[in-house]
């Protein structure tokens, strides 16, 4: 059997500390995911996320479960070492193509050069539809 529990406000026992619910709501990951970038790209574990597309060398499109409210949202990434082992001191992540149901992630070196990485983690803020 289901139940909801509906509140406006959540407080911490004193009383002293309260955060809306809307603040709540609006400050979660809608989407994330933990991506293999080298040898056989894999997922490793995600939420909300229906699948990757490998688009070829550091470029991948993230196909959203649940669609955005809009194309407007904030996808955060990043990437640890290149795949040939050499140091991730910086690098350059975009996110880009933003659909309501996907969007594509790039990962370059200092250079602008494309770059699969061992390891890349993405993040998505927004409004789900």
């Amino acid at each position: 059997m289901a139940s909801i529990l509906r509140v406006n406000t959540l407080t911490d026992a004193s009383s002293n500390n309260s955060t809306a619910m809307s603040t709540i709501n609006q400050g979660t990951a809608k989407v994330w995911i933990n991506m293999k970038g080298e040898d056989t790209f894999a997922n490793n574990d995600s939420f909300n996320v229906s699948g990757v597309t490998d688009n070829g060398t550091g470029n991948h499109t993230v196909t959203i479960a649940s669609n955005m409210a809009n194309a407007t949202y904030s996808a955060l990434i990043n990437a640890s070492e290149n795949v040939d082992g050499t140091s991730n001191l910086g690098g350059i992540y975009l996110a880009r193509t933003f659909a309501t149901g996907s969007y594509v992630n790039i990962t370059m070196v200092n250079d602008g050069s494309v770059s699969d990485r061992k390891l890349i983690n993405n993040s998505v803020h927004g409004d789900l539809a």
